[in-house]
């Protein structure tokens, strides 16, 4: 019988750990953290007269994918091989989605990679974009392009590899397989073409 909640069953996790924070209190730091992310970075580019909503929204979001890339995934980077067994919230926040795509806890070598670059990579360069949409940068739509290729090229690997593998990492439930799983992950498809898309009419470096 499997000592952890995670598929396969028969992966072998050392030291696992279960965790001891709530399924609400791991949902509700997110919404917290994403509403302080918003609204300071909106209230921060407001002061810059020049920039249109969209501008900002814009802004907004590489806001919020520069703190989940450098922190969030970089935290994942860095402990992967113990994330099973560590017990801080971060790592927590970790196996609450690995009950989605369990490769996160077993050093998958594509997800380590994957999420390695996004992190140390694609995490600098959002903070970067929002600096350079607050001042108009003429090469941020250069930039804005390259970090939402990156991301939907990402993306696309994410999914392909876990669908090769004929799913098996990831728990059924509708809440693990079509929120966690395919939605979350969705929203990093659909905005980066959004952006991509958006660019092609702004100038160039």
């Amino acid at each position: 019988m499997s000592s952890h909640p995670y598929y396969p069953p028969t992966i072998q996790l050392d030291g696992y750990q279960p965790n001891t924070y709530s399924f609400f209190t791991l949902i509700g730091a997110w919404i917290i953290f994403f509403s302080i992310i918003t609204l300071t970075t909106h209230y921060l580019l407001s002061t810059q007269k020049t920039l249109s909503h969209g501008e900002q929204w814009t802004a907004v979001w590489f806001a919020i994918c520069g703190f989940i890339h450098l922190f969030f995934e970089g935290h994942f980077s860095l402990h992967h091989r113990t994330l099973s067994a560590r017990t801080d919230f971060l790592s927590q926040e970790w196996k609450e989605y690995s009950l989605a795509d369990s490769r996160y806890l077993f050093s998958d070598p594509f997800v380590v990679a994957m999420e390695s670059v996004t992190a140390f990579l694609w995490g600098p360069l959002s903070f970067y974009i929002v600096w350079m949409i607050f001042t108009r940068h003429p090469s941020r739509h250069v930039c804005i392009a390259l970090v939402s290729l990156g991301q939907m090229y990402g993306n696309v690997l994410y999914y392909g590899t876990a669908i090769m593998e004929g799913l098996e990492t990831c728990r059924w439930e509708k809440m693990y397989l079509w929120v966690y799983f395919v939605g979350l992950n969705a929203v990093w498809l659909v905005v980066p073409a959004g952006e991509f898309f958006l660019q092609r009419g702004g100038e160039e470096c």
